[in-house]
This record gives C-alpha cells, sequence and structure tokens, in this order.
C-alpha cells in the first residue's frame, strides 16, 4: 500500500471544476460525477486553498501548500500545488493534491520511537551506574546495602534485555510471523519463573505480587522464552500502571485442553476509547497517566504476535481507577506446524 496519494484537479480560470480524477476525489471525499462544473471552493471551503488562488492571482507562477484540513469529513494532511495550465491554449488552473497523512503519521511514531528508546535505555543504565559507583566508594563492605545495589543492578538489567529483545523481535518482525521454538515443560515452574522474577521489582514499587494457581499443573507445549515474555511483560506493565500498595494477581489454571492465564492489576485502569488500540504497535496509553513514564509501546504488540503464534487468544478488561484483566488463552499442545524448525 502507498504511503501517499496524488490526484489532480483541472480548474476553470473562474475556480469552478472542469476535471477530477478519482484519486484526488476519493482524498477529498467527493464525486467526480456531480462536481463538475461547481467552485472547488465552495464544496471544499479550505482556507489553505483560498490562499493559493490569491498568490497565483497576484501573478505569482506558481503556489505551493502542506496543512492539516480540517474542511473534510476526516482530519488529513495535505499538499497542494497549484498553476496554470502547462502548455495549453486554454486558460486554466492546474491543482495537484497529495495526501501525506500516513507519511507523517509514520514520521511521528518515528520521532516517538526514538524518544522512548532514548528515555527506557537511559533510566536502567542510569540506575546501574549509580549502584556501581555506591559499590566502589564503600557500599559493599556493608552487607546489606551490598545486596541492596546488587540487587538493584541485577533488576535493571533485567529491564535492558526485556528492552533489547523487544527491539530485537521488531527488527524480525516486519510483517512476518514470530518464530517459535516449540519443547515440552513444566506450567508450574514457568509461573515460579515469573514470580521469582518480578517480585523484587513488584516489592520497589510497593505493590503486592500474588499467585493463584492450583497445586499440579500439567506440562505443555509451547515456546517456554516467548511465553515467560509474554507473562513478565503483561506483570510488568500491571506493577508499572498500578496505584501504590495496589496489588498484581497472576493466575493460571486449565480447562480441558487450554491453559488460561490471567493477569489482575489494581491499577489506574484503561480509558474505553483506547482499549481497542492498546495491541497496535508503538501505540502508548497517556504516558502520564503512568507511574513509570516509559516504554516502547511494543510490549503489547508483541504480546499478541507471540500469543497468535502459539494459536491463543488474548483478551482484556478495564475500568477506570478500578483494575484491569488480561486473559491469555493458549493450547496446552502448540499445533507442530507453528514451530519453524520442524519444516
Amino acid at each position: 500500500m502507498a504511503l501517499f496519494q496524488d490526484g489532480v484537479i483541472l480548474l476553470e480560470p473562474d475556480g469552478k471544476i472542469r476535471l477530477i480524477d478519482s484519486d484526488a476525489a476519493e482524498i477529498l471525499g467527493l464525486t467526480p460525477e456531480t462536481v463538475a462544473g461547481q467552485l472547488l471552493s465552495e464544496i471544499w471551503p479550505e482556507p489553505a486553498l483560498h490562499k493559493l488562488q490569491q498568490q497565483l492571482a497576484e501573478g505569482k507562477p506558481q503556489a505551493e501548500s502542506e496543512f492539516v484540513s480540517t474542511a473534510l469529513k476526516k482530519q488529513k494532511t495535505l499538499s497542494l500545488r497549484l498553476g496554470p495550465l502547462p502548455a495549453s491554449e486554454t486558460p486554466g488552473q492546474l491543482l495537484l493534491v497529495r495526501d501525506l497523512t500516513a507519511v507523517r503519521r509514520l514520521e511521528t511514531i518515528e520521532r516517538d520511537f526514538i524518544t522512548n528508546v532514548s528515555h527506557e535505555l537511559r533510566t536502567p543504565l542510569t540506575s546501574i551506574k549509580m549502584a556501581a559507583e555506591s559499590l566502589q566508594m564503600g557500599a559493599i563492605a556493608n552487607e546489606k546495602l551490598k545486596a541492596r545495589f546488587l540487587s538493584n543492578i541485577q533488576r535493571e538489567a533485567d529491564r535492558l534485555t526485556r528492552l533489547l529483545n523487544e527491539l530485537l523481535v521488531l527488527s524480525n518482525v516486519s510483517g512476518a510471523e514470530t518464530p517459535l521454538h516449540l519443547s515440552s515443560f513444566e506450567l508450574a515452574g514457568l509461573v515460579e519463573d515469573v514470580m521469582s522474577t518480578m517480585t523484587p521489582h513488584a516489592r520497589v514499587n510497593d505493590i503486592e505480587l500474588v499467585c493463584e494457581a492450583p497445586d499440579s499443573l500439567p506440562e505443555m507445549l509451547a515456546d517456554r522464552d516467548r511465553l515467560l515474555q509474554v507473562l513478565i511483560n503483561l506483570v510488568d506493565n500491571a506493577i508499572k500502571c498500578n496505584r501504590p500498595n495496589g496489588s498484581v494477581t497472576l493466575r493460571a489454571a486449565t480447562e480441558g485442553e487450554t491453559v488460561i492465564f490471567q493477569v489482575v492489576d489494581t491499577g489506574i485502569g484503561i480509558p474505553s476509547l483506547d482499549l481497542p488500540r492498546i495491541f497496535d504497535r508503538f501505540f502508548r496509553v497517556d504516558k502520564a497517566r503512568s507511574r513509570v513514564t516509559g516504554g516502547t509501546g511494543l510490549g503489547l504488540s508483541l504480546v499478541k504476535d507471540i500469543v497468535e503464534s502459539h494459536s491463543g487468544t488474548i483478551d482484556v478488561e478495564s475500568t477506570i481507577n478500578v483494575g484491569t484483566t488480561f486473559t491469555m488463552r493458549l493450547p496446552l499442545k502448540t499445533p507442530v506446524e507453528a514451530d519453524d524448525d520442524t519444516a
């Protein structure tokens, strides 16, 4: 799909439409058959167009402008170029219309992404540097302080690892399916790994991390590393978007040949308008709402990719100032065709 769309409109000297092609009509939301002979400025009262026509009337050989049009049913970023008909004996004007909405949106996403990644890298690196300096300055002799600073270094190193894993997956995704490496493993061990990894993070943020799972869970055939990444991402988000002294609950259960994971928090919730987009790549719920600013906007997109690659589903329910629940359903045995290594 093209990032931008070009259209052409031929105008009479007085501004009436002589001819409009289908692309220009689509950009402006017009019907070519019904607008011929009408004043373009009347059916599309765009101030930027009026300025271009004024510049041409004042003797300027060509006029162009890029702007965000609010005179359309849907807001768009457009580029207009207006000039006399070239090499024509019939007087008139040629208007080139280009829809740059997608291009400008991608540029904004790229800028935000670079800013977000820079911030995410800087924060743990700063924490690691401060902890290391404290140890060098004598804290290593104090067993309590040493344990605290070493724990900080480990936690921030884990945070960097998760971020880099997201970036590595992104470099490989580009519309391709997430590759899986299937193996059999104990579900109970997976849940224990999530709890042991995230408990220090929850404690530092004054969040109670709770596990609700039966005493015995069956084996699962799946990509263990990927599912660990998914659960850690969901729990991490639940901790970051929680309230002081809140709680995060990780649930695991089975129904027949399906395993159900739930991550439930008592946090700030997600606005209903944002819910349909939270799994979109680079989309971030208003960062001002998060207790810990940051995030690349990749996490939940990658979560969905991984879950769907396992032939599973993920859903979310949320209530503002009450909390959010992510529910993930996966087959206990991932279809073998999902494993690229079996090809």
